[in-house]
């Protein structure tokens, strides 16, 4: 397993079950919920930082067509205009 996974999933699973052992083990409250919202905090957070990391690789892509048009006339991938 790599370490980013490690990250990704393994704290918030750990968080969660520790979690959730807390809750059904002793009658203290709010400390098990409370570890299963930050489980889920981690993974809403993982998801969120992905989904901007992608867009970032979306814009640089689109630039580089971008300049490629400035320079040829064209689109990658297409042929030049007669």
């Amino acid at each position: 397993m790599r370490p980013i996974h490690l990250v990704r999933w393994g704290i918030p699973l750990a968080l969660a079950a520790v979690g959730t052992a807390i809750l059904v083990a002793t009658d203290v409250e709010g400390v098990g919920e409370a570890l299963i919202a930050a489980g889920i905090c981690v993974v809403v957070a993982n998801l969120m930082l992905r989904v901007a990391f992608s867009d970032q690789r979306d814009r640089d892509r689109e630039e580089r067509a971008r300049r490629y048009f400035d320079e040829h006339g064209h689109w990658p991938g297409e042929g030049p205009r007669r």
